[in-house]
């Protein structure tokens, strides 16, 4: 059987592509050395699989897509939906669209074969999705952009607020994350923090509050590493408890997703749960292999080699 995984979208396009035999990736920035590059068209993933592999759509028994539909000015109302649907954008029948966070959950598998416990944070995943927890490939609670806001837009804002520049938006969180350490820790500030929860972070991200806590604007402006270097490890604990709502310590637990890239976060959240396992591909660069994944389970196909795992980047001619 032969199956393709795509993650087409606004940043990061990859394809998968599960040969019956062996899986091979490819990466769009590895191709034209242009740092988070999408696809703009599409549809150019029909070109693209044929240069790289010189196969055809009706070559594949089936196709999987994680897909951002808003940029590509489509409907994405009907956004909320678990495990998967039918691709209805193309003309293909053999295409399913996976759930964003749940290929992120499923992406594990070159890393961590067994795990029954995955989280996933970050910016949003399908339109309006925060973070979301699966366990035993069930999706168990999930938080919503409109209503709690999401750990990557709240650092994309913060960082914003500091002046951090960065070529592409989706860089200015790990920029806000190394720079945050040149604050110091405001005790008396944190202790204002623990009123808050995952559900409610953002308003640990009010800046009004640090304002109200300095009692003054000038020197609230001045200090405003302090201000995010507090909110960052509060943020980090505040993720351990909610880690601690779903699962034991002593349990196996994937974290995925943008914010998972955040090494100051998964070194507080390790330190409480040993078990904890963040790969490599966690971010939206490996959503083509939880594509891929997804697939096998719903055809019952044996598991992936994981041979010479990660060199399975593949490049194509110019």
């Amino acid at each position: 059987m032969k199956l393709l995984g795509m993650r087409l979208c606004e940043h990061d396009s990859n394809i998968s592509y599960f040969d019956g035999e062996s899986v091979e990736y490819f990466k769009l920035e590895r191709h034209n050395r242009k740092k988070h590059s999408a696809y703009e068209n599409y549809e150019a993933w029909v070109d693209e699989i044929y240069k790289i592999w010189r196969i055809k759509p009706r070559d594949i028994d089936e196709i999987g897509i994680v897909f951002d539909p808003w940029h590509y000015r489509l409907n994405y109302l009907d956004d909320d939906f678990f495990p998967s649907k039918k691709f209805d954008y193309l003309p293909y029948h053999n295409m399913t669209r996976v759930n964003h966070h749940y290929a992120h959950a499923l992406s594990s598998w070159p890393v961590v074969q067994e795990c029954k416990n995955h989280f996933v944070f970050d910016a949003y995943g399908d339109w309006n999705i925060a973070w979301s927890f699966f366990q035993e490939d069930k999706l168990v609670d999930v938080g919503y952009f409109d209503k709690e806001n999401s750990l990557g837009n709240l650092m994309n804002g913060a960082a914003e607020q500091l002046g951090v520049v960065a070529a592409n938006d989706v860089d200015r969180a790990g920029k806000l994350m190394g720079l945050q350490s040149y604050g110091k820790f405001d005790r008396e500030f944190y202790k204002k923090l623990k009123l808050f929860n995952i559900k409610t972070i953002a308003g640990a991200f009010d800046m009004n509050l640090w304002v109200q806590h300095c009692k003054d604007e000038t020197i609230a402006y001045h200090t405003k590493l302090n201000w995010i270097r507090t909110v960052h490890e509060f943020v980090g604990n505040c993720l351990i408890k909610h880690f601690k709502n779903y699962i034991k310590t002593d349990d196996h637990v994937t974290f995925s997703g943008g914010c998972a890239q955040n090494v100051v976060w998964n070194t507080q959240i390790k330190r409480v749960f040993k078990n904890l396992h963040v790969f490599p591909h966690c971010n939206d660069e490996g959503l083509s292999l939880g594509v891929l994944e997804f697939l096998r389970k719903k055809h019952q196909l044996p598991k992936f080699k994981v041979q010479n795992f990660p060199y399975w980047q593949i490049q194509r001619s110019r």
